[in-house]
């Protein structure tokens, strides 16, 4: 990625699944923060995270994640930073809904009606990795329905009841895996047609997929899973 940067290319990596929180992506940046290879300390300048403007008036969450660096996930804040230089960024593309269709039995990509970052990594000349967090869906357990849920989907954020050891809401002691495939290859295209898109995505589909059959069976949790797509 940093090579990429180098030559001008932005990227998207795009981060399955949401979670709760997402303790896997916390620990994926730790590590990159630190290793020789990683991104190292400027991870929060080259590449932030994009999260949902409620999640930013939150004093203690903003200033926590603001370690690893968080932008506004608006579609005009990411336009404008992947059409300047070192333009890259984090999405969660399932956001909130993801949530509530994933658990530590089921893992579900809310993924099918969600294109718009294929259509905006194409007009500004960026390109798509796939990362999948294993482990994300099962460090804490969520109330998947009732008014609470139903608030957490309109507001943008999880405001429902979670568990996780003892029944509070304290992280399991599981593993956390994170798995980054290749960049997706993605043509400039400054006005994508619908079935341009629809190709890509198509293909970014696949790719995920095949990260997650990949990778499965380095998490004992996940070994016999099938990755579904809503």
């Amino acid at each position: 990625m940093l090579a990429g940067h180098a030559s001008g290319k932005p990227f998207i990596l795009v981060a399955h699944p949401h979670g709760v929180f997402s303790f896997t992506g916390v620990c994926g940046a730790i590590v990159t923060m630190s290793s020789p290879n990683g991104v190292g300390r400027k991870l929060a300048t080259l590449v932030p995270t994009a999260a949902a403007t409620v999640i930013r008036t939150f004093p203690l969450l903003k200033d926590l994640l603001g370690v690893f660096g968080v932008i506004d996930a608006a579609g005009p804040v990411l336009k404008k930073r992947l059409s300047g230089k070192n333009g890259s960024f984090v999405l969660y593309v399932g956001g909130i809904a993801e949530l509530f269709e994933t658990s530590a039995e089921r893992e579900c990509c809310y993924l099918l009606q969600r294109k718009g970052f294929i259509k905006l990594a194409m007009r500004t000349g960026a390109d798509v990795v796939p990362c999948y967090f294993f482990g994300n869906t099962a460090v804490l357990s969520v109330l998947r329905s009732g008014p609470l849920a139903a608030l957490s989907r309109k507001l943008g954020m999880s405001l429902t009841l979670t568990w996780g050891r003892w029944g509070l809401p304290i992280p399991k002691p599981v593993k956390l895996v994170y798995a980054r495939g290749r960049p997706l290859g993605l043509p400039h295209l400054t006005e994508p047609t619908d079935a341009d898109v629809d190709e890509w995505h198509g293909k970014y589909v696949a790719q995920l997929k095949k990260l997650f059959d990949d990778y499965k069976h380095a998490h004992p949790l996940y070994a016999d899973k099938e990755l579904l797509f809503k």
